[in-house]
């Protein structure tokens, strides 16, 4: 096997190196023109820069409005006549935590939830708490109210060993 010098092999490393140190300036200097959101802005926003309050704002409005929207169909959806007619709605925050809705209503409303994700990429969602609740869905005046139990058995046991009653 034919074996290269040192010296010829340092310089093969090195100039492979700074070849690839080249092409990667050149190509980043190029994805980042292509990828410039005011490089590709429609002519109509002429000069503005890509954090413009003017686009920053359309955005902010396109999301309060969706949320508006999805706060009201949720608000609009809790209407029933019997437990049965009632389900556990519970996207989290900003919707609402701890929801009950009318099970007729839950197409709608995850399509609503679909336009606001789209709407409000931005957002950080919240879970609902988490303490250990069992949440039952019942209808109260036909509208559909959520029921919250604990799951704590050993808080139970220990409040009626005591002489309490845990549900009062």
């Amino acid at each position: 096997m034919n074996k290269l010098s040192m010296p010829v092999l340092g310089l093969s490393i090195a100039l492979a190196v700074v070849l690839w140190y080249i092409a990667t300036l050149l190509e980043g200097d190029r994805y980042a023109k292509a990828l410039s959101p005011v490089a590709n802005a429609p002519a109509e926003f002429g000069r503005q820069q890509a954090d413009s309050p003017l686009r920053a704002g359309a955005a902010a409005l396109r999301c309060e409005d969706s949320e508006q929207r999805i706060q009201a169909l949720v608000d609009d959806s809790r209407y029933c006549e019997i437990d049965d007619d009632c389900t556990i709605f519970d996207f989290g925050y900003p919707i609402q935590c701890l929801t009950s809705v009318s099970k007729t209503a839950i197409t709608e409303l995850r399509m609503e939830f679909a336009n606001y994700e789209r709407d409000c990429p931005f957002r950080v969602y919240y879970d609902c708490p988490a303490e250990p609740l069992e949440r039952e869905a019942v209808c109260r005046n036909q509208r559909c109210e959520v029921d919250l139990h604990t799951l704590d058995q050993l808080r139970d046991l220990t409040l009626q060993h005591l002489g309490i009653d845990p549900d009062s």
